[in-house]
């Protein structure tokens, strides 16, 4: 613009003017001789000076592009530098590819594989950085966008990270020239969390399907199972009074039977332990599963609830180490008992898989129970384990934290421990050791008494029954034939039972007949349930409702569960035994 001004008639018109004056009048011929040449001598100086004139405008306005050029060229350094700077510190990965090679990556890319710098990075061909299944798709998807110039569509890829973990990035591409070479840029969001919560979801669903899939087994395998082992109490208790009669007998052909009828008495008896044992599973079973009696606190037993845990994680705990019990003299608590037994299950699971299989002698998991002066229950798990390194104790109850390899663990043991136990008022400290062991304890507030619906608790065999002056009338109903046809056959040697296999049945005897002592009657049955005969006998019989005895092998319904926390009448949880189901008729009875 400068040279411009410099060619305004301010300084090219004159010049010119004066030049074309006097060449006109040379070539005119008015000026001869050295008139003549004097106006060339003019001419030429004129033309100097404009040559000079321009050629000067011309060097002031080089320097001047020049300049601007040069302002120009910084300006654009700043805007890269200031680019640059906003890639860098984005919350999301951003890589640049060139050929095969990294050339570039930002602190989240640095941050996501793991890598300590960007050197890590771009010191590496850019496929090395791909999960195997990967590499051969991204690898041609590279060659077509240098190639065509084209971005392909974005994608989910599994990096691999510097120290062997995977990485789960949605990558979305762009080309552009990047160091005087085509590039391809890879924007990226980091969806490896995501993908985790993911998993761990669908994890936490398929565990709480298996918890109501255990909980209908547990309930499908409880009727035949409570009619097998009262027959097989049945048989026992039948045997041994034949052997006894005929042990008092004098007839040789008695004593010939005796030894017969009491070597019967072993594989009965393993038989009745066999079917104890299923009993005891499908007892836990129903404790850990969502069908074990909703949210209800009563005081429980942590001692009984601990032993019941130990059996459940007795195939985890057998090949790892020994398991060494000291229980001292510990309060009830209140608590729901399929929650405290979650508690201890993943607790006891915890300690066993901290310690390697094969050394069972010298691995131990030690309980150990107590009371602290303030009356509070204090229960300890120590295993001789790997121990907890340092810097991941503060996590270990955050949810879905786990340092168990994929498949082992979801991480949400702790967390779901931790839940239930500040639930119920109480604390839970962790100490641990590498290479020595973790010691995990809980404290608990003793219990503050019986709420109202305790009377609706299981009762256990050592429940203290009354010897009845006569015979009593015991009503048995339940849809299960067999069920109550050994019930019948075992309370029979005692009191005049009868039985009916249909809820519409009995009420149509109840309502003619209402001399029964007590009415033993199974909770859900189709169509009239224990629930709607109780209902309709509370308004047309109402003394004969309160002699009721439910049983019931797990209030699946929100009524049921309902139903089982507002009544008096005592239930007995499938399976039960013998001297269970005698405890409570005589109590019902006797009330």
């Amino acid at each position: 613009m400068q040279a411009m001004k410099m060619l305004h008639p301010r300084y090219l018109s004159p010049l010119i003017g004066v030049s074309g004056f006097v060449a006109t009048i040379i070539l005119l011929g008015v000026v001869r001789g050295p008139a003549a040449a004097m106006g060339v001598l003019v001419l030429s100086a004129l033309g100097f000076a404009g040559g000079y004139a321009l050629r000067r405008a011309k060097g002031r306005g080089e320097g001047r592009a020049a300049s601007t050029t040069q302002r120009l060229a910084a300006v654009t350094a700043k805007s890269d530098e200031r680019l640059v700077n906003l890639v860098e510190v984005a919350p999301e990965p951003v890589l640049v590819c060139a050929g095969s090679r990294v050339v570039y990556a930002n602190r989240a890319a640095v941050t996501a594989l793991h890598c300590e710098s960007a050197e890590e990075l771009t010191t590496r061909s850019f496929l090395d950085l791909v999960e195997g299944k990967d590499r051969e798709a991204l690898a041609e998807n590279l060659r077509g966008m240098l190639s065509t110039g084209r971005p392909a569509p974005s994608a989910e890829v599994d990096f691999l990270c510097r120290d062997g973990s995977r990485a789960t990035l949605d990558v979305s591409y762009l080309i552009t020239d990047f160091q005087s070479e085509r590039a391809v840029v890879l924007l990226c969001r980091d969806m490896t969390e995501r993908k985790q919560l993911q998993g761990h979801l669908m994890l936490a669903d398929r565990l709480a399907s298996l918890g109501t899939l255990a909980a209908g087994v547990a309930h499908e395998i409880n009727n035949p199972l409570l009619y097998v082992s009262m027959n097989l109490e049945y048989v026992t208790s039948e045997v041994q009074r034949i052997s006894g009669q005929l042990a008092n007998s004098s007839a040789q052909k008695a004593g010939d039977l005796v030894p017969q009828l009491e070597a019967l008495d072993r594989p009965l008896h393993e038989a009745r332990d066999g079917a104890q044992r299923v009993k005891d599973i499908v007892r836990d079973l129903r404790s850990f599963s969502t069908g074990g009696g909703g949210e209800r606190v009563w005081p429980v037993d942590i001692c009984a609830i601990m032993e019941s845990a130990l059996r459940m994680a007795r195939n985890e705990i057998k090949y790892r180490a020994e398991v060494v019990r000291q229980y001292g003299e510990t309060p009830m608590v209140d608590a729901n008992e399929s929650r405290m037994a979650q508690v201890f299950l993943n607790l006891l699971i915890n300690a066993a898989q901290a310690i390697p299989e094969g050394n069972v002698p010298n691995n131990e998991i030690r309980i150990s129970t107590t009371t602290d002066r303030a009356g509070r229950a204090v229960i300890q798990i120590q295993d001789s384990g790997v121990g907890i390194p340092l810097d991941v104790l503060p996590r270990v109850f955050d949810p879905f934290f786990t340092t168990k390899a994929v498949g082992k663990g979801t991480g949400l043991g702790l967390a779901i421990v931790h839940r239930i136990v500040t639930a119920l008022k109480g604390e839970i400290y962790i100490e641990s050791q590498v290479g020595s062991g973790t010691t995990v304890r809980l404290i608990l507030p003793a219990a503050q008494g019986a709420p109202e619906a305790a009377e609706a608790k299981p009762l256990s065999p050592h429940d203290v029954g009354v010897r009845e002056e006569r015979r009593l009338r015991v009503l048995l109903i339940d849809d299960e034939t067999a069920l109550g046809t050994s019930l019948r056959r075992c309370i029979s040697r005692y009191w005049n039972a009868s039985f009916v296999n249909d809820g519409r049945q009995a009420l149509e005897l109840l309502r003619h007949d209402d001399g029964y002592d007590v009415i033993v009657c199974d909770l859900m049955m189709p169509e009239v349930t224990g629930m709607d005969i109780y209902e309709e006998l509370v308004q047309s019989k109402p003394d004969l409702s309160k002699k009721m005895l439910f049983m019931t092998g797990g209030a699946f319904t929100e009524r049921a569960r309902s139903f089982l926390e507002s009544v008096p009448n005592r239930h007995l949880d499938k399976p039960f035994d013998l001297a269970q189901l005698e405890a409570a008729v005589r109590s019902v009875a006797a009330n």
